[in-house]
């Protein structure tokens, strides 16, 4: 009677794998622009698959179904820093079993970082950009004010990654039928969107956070309204779905006030002012302009006016920062005591990337009261307060917003100097002395920017108005290309 001896395992195979876009042919994949490189690689035997690309770390890629016969994957091309020839090697492998590597490459040939994709105007004029996000489908959505014969109106309009607008009735009201104006838009991790405008009923502006889906459509049967003469100016929305809103209301003596709301995902949440006393037993006003998670913390951003300086009798503005816990317990305050300016305000706080924040806003050369602002700067902070670097930015009057993108540095909107290119958006690293990209577009009597956001694959978009030669003011959203 015979016998049989153990099972032998067969090894792992490659037997092919595909990069697109192109035809599927080794070395035919060419990417123009940012976006993804698919890789699809078909296996015998493999209960995994691992890719490599340029000799980095190995990914793991995903498995198509349930037989094994099929894995997915992709390469997040970034822009115009990955110009050039790129090897991908794939492997197989079975318990300790590992197949022969098949190797392919792709091309990219991006154009420069900065370089203009598209640029869209309103068709619904007069009205003035106030803020775009991006989902992660690409869709952008555009917060804008339209001024028509009842007064302002927000409206927030969606389009395509191409620039192409989605809605047949062009662009969708919030709080319809108000004097509204349009502050500030996230998109949330479920594709929703958290709107914050302010409303003028009863004589008197206050804010409201309306929550809505990705169509537009109100979600819940109203939105969180503020106080009278309590407005809103800044919004942020974590990974993990908690809202937060800043704003100023009235504080003592006709001072403002700056108020911080948090809103996590489950629960109630908790709403705070904040007064900052430099010197004993003086207020000052302080004006929010924005707020951001970054890391455990809440960081507010704005400027401070009044006795700001120490043994100083004379009023300023100052930025300040403000650092609170997820329970509300105050971890830091500062204000700016660095240069280039004697005077200074933030207008937008972004996190890092690295545990730290970047501030953007402006400085001014001159300690007269109201100053108007000489030039825009971007400042780093570390948790705490500690402002690490500072870059005042050339041909700017003032920065209104920042985004970190994945390429790890930031992207500010700028006001420029020169009102007919005023719309500038540039890249940022702290320690550069320069900016690794800049944007102006074309002339129009007068442009203002109003906000930047960063879309899948470093994507970036700004935001703003212009005001044409037949003096139409509308609403525009620029895209841009990557670096």
């Amino acid at each position: 009677m015979g016998t049989t001896g153990p099972e032998v395992q067969a090894p792992p195979m490659i037997l092919g794998m595909t990069l697109g876009p192109g035809p599927g042919t080794p070395g035919s994949c060419v990417l123009q622009s940012a976006g993804p490189v698919t890789v699809n690689v078909q296996v015998a035997d493999a209960a995994e698959v691992w890719m490599t690309v340029d000799d980095g770390e190995p990914v793991a890629l995903e498995p198509v179904g349930d037989e094994g016969a099929e894995f997915v994957g992709e390469i997040a091309v970034l822009g115009e820093s990955w110009n050039g020839k790129h090897t991908v090697s794939a492997i197989a492998k079975n318990g300790e079993l590992v197949s022969a590597p098949w190797p392919d490459t792709f091309t990219v040939a991006a154009p420069p970082g900065g370089s203009e994709a598209w640029l869209d105007k309103s068709v619904l004029t007069p009205s003035y950009g106030n803020a775009v996000a991006v989902d992660a489908q690409g869709d952008v959505f555009e917060l804008f004010t339209y001024s028509g014969n009842q007064g302002g109106r927000c409206m927030i309009r969606r389009r395509d990654a191409l620039g192409m607008v989605l809605w047949a009735d062009d662009a969708r009201p919030i709080a319809a039928n108000v004097t509204c104006e349009g502050e500030d838009l996230k998109v949330a991790p479920d594709g929703t969107l958290w709107v914050l405008v302010d409303t003028y009923v009863q004589n008197a502006w206050r804010w409201e956070l309306w929550h809505v889906d990705a169509e537009g459509t109100p979600l819940g049967p109203k939105p969180q309204i503020g106080s009278p003469k309590h407005r809103g100016a800044g919004l942020d929305v974590s990974t993990a779905g908690e809202v937060l809103v800043c704003g100023t209301r009235p504080g003592s003596f006709g001072t403002d006030d700056t108020w911080v709301r948090y809103q996590p995902a489950v629960g109630d949440g908790w709403t705070v002012p904040w007064v900052f006393k430099q010197i004993a037993n003086v207020e000052a006003d302080e004006r929010a302009r924005d707020c951001a998670f970054v890391e455990d913390r809440i960081v507010v951003a704005g400027e401070a006016f009044g006795k700001t300086v120490q043994n100083d009798i004379d009023s300023y503005a100052r930025g300040f920062v403000l650092e609170l816990g997820r329970d509300s317990t105050k971890m830091a305050e500062t204000i700016t005591t660095t240069g280039p300016g004697w005077q200074s305000g933030h207008e937008a706080v972004v996190r890092d990337g690295s545990g730290g924040y970047v501030t953007v806003g402006y400085s001014c050369d001159s300690k007269a009261v109201p100053c108007a602002p000489t030039q825009g700067v971007v400042r780093w902070f570390s948790l705490g307060g500690t402002e690490i670097w500072t870059e005042p930015v050339k041909l700017t009057q003032r920065i209104v917003d920042v985004v970190l993108s994945p390429g790890d540095y930031v992207v500010v909107a700028a006001q420029a100097t020169k009102q007919t290119t005023g719309i500038l958006v540039q890249a940022w690293k702290a320690g550069k002395g320069t900016p690794l990209w800049e944007y102006q577009g074309a002339q129009s009597a007068m442009q203002v920017a109003s906000g930047v956001a960063v879309g899948p694959y470093a994507v970036v978009y700004g935001v703003g108005f212009y005001l044409e030669a037949n003096n139409v003011l509308a609403s525009g959203v620029v895209k841009l290309h990557p670096l």
